[in-house]
């Protein structure tokens, strides 16, 4: 879909309108179009500017880092049911942790922006329409990248999901029952490795029984999402990372995605931990 939406210059004609305001600010229609077709997928976006990389249209910059800002869109599709439920767990607490959880995807995306309209992707992408094409035939090129891959893609997937249940162990071993938080507290945190929703729903029981401030369950929910979010990268990124761009492009995709979200992620971490500071 990505290479018929670009042959017939479906981006071109879409963002023929707001061409003049995205060129001000470095994004060209393809960045655009991903943008908008993430509000849907975020895969259907990575597949679009993949498909624009292999043809040239963009350069490597710009797939990047337009890669990284298509979380966004599809998050704030999501978002709502997000807030929905962590306020029906956790109350106040819950609905504190989805507005860090949208802040910080937020931020990660203007970072991502701010990255790619200062890297003169408008004048790469130009040079890579100018090169010479890869030798091979578009299809040709598609199967041998895809059989190259992907065991690559399903190794990832495997060593991921291996590696959660002896984290969460491990996590158990060395902090439940710490001084900083109560017990309820790291087994929220714990829970986090498995999924949001279970993280809430004890954070909800533990407020209810008195086992945790609010301060604390909102410092837990967030420690907890941190801690997941090397595993979450590798389990829900890396697959089609690897299916979909050449294998050193979906390393720094990887690589650059966890550069931008871990220091946010400690952001976040010390303005929950500033109530039980004072």
């Amino acid at each position: 879909m990505g290479e018929l939406i670009l042959r017939w210059g479906v981006a071109d004609r879409l963002m023929r309108r707001m061409m003049p305001w995205l060129q001000r600010h470095g994004i060209g229609p393809v960045v655009g179009l991903a943008l908008a077709l993430s509000f849907a997928s975020s895969k259907a976006g990575a597949a679009l500017l993949a498909s624009a990389l292999e043809e040239r249209r963009v350069d490597r910059h710009t797939a990047l880092w337009g890669t990284l800002m298509l979380p966004l869109p599809s998050y704030l599709r999501r978002w709502p049911a997000t807030f929905a439920l962590a306020v029906s767990l956790a109350g106040v607490a819950g609905g504190v942790f989805a507005l860090f959880l949208l802040l910080r995807s937020t931020a990660r995306f203007f970072l991502a922006f701010f990255i790619l309209r200062r890297g003169g992707g408008r004048n790469s992408a130009a040079a890579a329409d100018r090169a010479p094409a890869a030798p091979g035939a578009p299809g040709f090129r598609k199967w041998r990248n895809l059989l190259r891959t992907l065991p690559l893609a399903w190794l990832l997937f495997a060593v991921a999901y291996a590696l959660v249940p002896w984290a969460d162990a491990l996590l158990r071993r060395w902090f439940l029952g710490g001084t900083f938080l109560p017990l309820a507290g790291w087994t929220v945190a714990a829970a986090s490795l498995a999924h949001v929703s279970a993280a809430l729903a004890l954070a909800g029981g533990s407020l209810a029984a008195g086992e945790l401030t609010a301060a604390q369950a909102i410092f837990a929910l967030i420690l907890g999402s941190g801690l997941g979010v090397v595993t979450r990268v590798l389990r829900q990124n890396a697959g089609y990372y690897f299916g979909l761009f050449p294998p050193d492009m979906a390393r720094r995709l990887l690589f650059w995605n966890l550069a931008t979200i871990l220091p946010l992620v400690l952001l976040s971490l010390g303005l929950a931990a500033l109530p039980l500071a004072l």
